[in-house]
């Protein structure tokens, strides 16, 4: 199983460099502040980036994979055109914020290049996930206008979960009404019948 799932680590790589080829992969999408980042938290054991202010400005590659020994846990971070910096996983969260503002500015731009992370956690699932900035229809302050920022991030949402071999996971709060989701009526949008489709609901306490 490790030299199928080595394999399809390259073809992501491939893929998310603008190649043709896809591969199977989680993508995790949702509207702003609908707790996506601690979702991938869990699923992860990985601490990110958290604030007030967003988080998640570029798409975020999460190859997750697992090691023999919790001694070997570490990780490597990389954007495009930066060979792979290996971390320690409490490094995580401030190497992807330093990416991040290296990436898409200081501000709170968003930007459609993204960041690749691949940790290494004793007994980890192996999973291949994509964070993609929150869905949002109003610009913050500093983000620019909100009709050009919100066709930014679907469009970002529609390149990554549009392939077949995307399954599409959707974050959505509880404290919302769903058929006012973006995120929802995009994936009804890219998945009719709902065949590769998955809802997490957040913020049900």
């Amino acid at each position: 199983v490790r030299p199928l799932i080595d394999l399809n680590d390259q073809v992501n790589q491939l893929t998310s460099r603008e190649s043709e080829i896809n591969s199977t992969r989680i993508v995790v999408q949702g509207d702003q502040s609908h707790g996506k980042s601690s979702l991938l938290e869990a699923l992860s054991g990985v601490d990110l980036p958290r604030g007030d202010d967003i988080k998640t400005r570029v798409p975020l590659i999460m190859q997750l994979r697992s090691c023999e020994d919790a001694d070997q846990e570490h990780a490597f971070i990389s954007r495009k055109g930066a060979e792979p910096e290996r971390i320690a996983l409490s490094e995580v969260a401030a190497k992807v914020d330093e990416f991040t503002e290296a990436i898409a500015g200081g501000s709170k731009g968003v930007k459609d290049e993204p960041i690749e992370l691949k940790v290494f956690r004793r007994d980890q699932d192996d999973l291949t996930l994509i964070d993609l900035p929150g869905i949002t229809r109003v610009g913050r302050e500093g983000q620019g206008d909100g009709k050009q920022l919100e066709a930014l991030i679907l469009g970002m949402c529609k390149r990554y979960s549009a392939p077949p071999e995307s399954v599409i996971l959707n974050v959505v709060s509880a404290m919302v009404d769903f058929s006012t989701s973006a995120s929802l009526q995009l994936s009804q949008e890219l998945d009719p019948e709902g065949r590769r489709t998955l809802l997490c609901v957040t913020k049900s306490e």
